[in-house]
């Protein structure tokens, strides 16, 4: 085996081959702890990468000029681009005010990029929202102990002492974060959340 590129069709297939277990239930509770900490405003350019359906616009202003980005194609629509992150961010410099990026950077070969790309098109002080699984959860820990494999494309874990390194790496600096919920429909703190979101602000 020679191995998945970035930017491949093979990357898209193994994201896809791994999908499955996405609960609609805990989409909605990330997606609303993201909105809540982004505070996007009115009329804000917003862009979510990994968007899926573009659940994500239940939780914002109604009047946001919203473009999803997914690396699978049965998610294409109008304001839907199906796009791999890895490629690159195919919007002008500082064309939005937010970026959502949930679940997806412990998917993101190149992360660094990612978040290099996602700075270039954020106006001027614009905010970064992303969520990532919490390495310390206790179901991450069982399967450690019980060296279960991986079922859902993980590359990377993300501890906060690493995200707020990566943000400084790319001309970000980390202004809050919070946990999801333990198990739907139970929010928690960070420590023990499935899940944490992080916000950024463009430095």
């Amino acid at each position: 085996m020679t191995g998945i590129a970035p930017g491949s069709g093979e990357l898209e297939a193994f994201y896809r081959a791994r999908s499955a277990w996405r609960s609609g239930g805990e989409e909605r509770m990330r997606q609303r702890k993201a909105a809540a900490l982004a505070k996007v405003a009115p009329r804000a350019a917003v862009l979510e990468i990994g968007c899926r359906d573009g659940g994500l616009r239940r939780f914002l202003p109604s009047d946001v000029r919203y473009q999803g980005m997914d690396i699978a194609p049965e998610f294409a629509a109008k304001d839907i681009l199906i796009r791999d992150v890895s490629d690159g961010i195919p919007f002008p410099d500082a064309s939005y005010d937010h970026v959502f990026c949930i679940e997806v950077l412990e998917h993101v070969p190149d992360p660094f990029g990612a978040l290099t790309e996602i700075r270039r098109v954020l106006k001027p002080d614009g905010v970064l929202v992303l969520s990532v699984p919490n390495p310390y959860h206790v179901k991450e820990l069982i399967w450690n102990l019980l060296r279960i494999p991986d079922r859902q494309g993980h590359i990377y874990g993300w501890t906060r002492q690493n995200m707020t390194a990566l943000g400084l790496m790319t001309g970000f600096r980390l202004e809050a974060w919070g946990g999801t919920y333990l198990h739907p429909p139970i929010p928690m703190v960070a420590l023990l959340a499935r899940s944490v979101v992080y916000r950024f602000r463009k430095a």
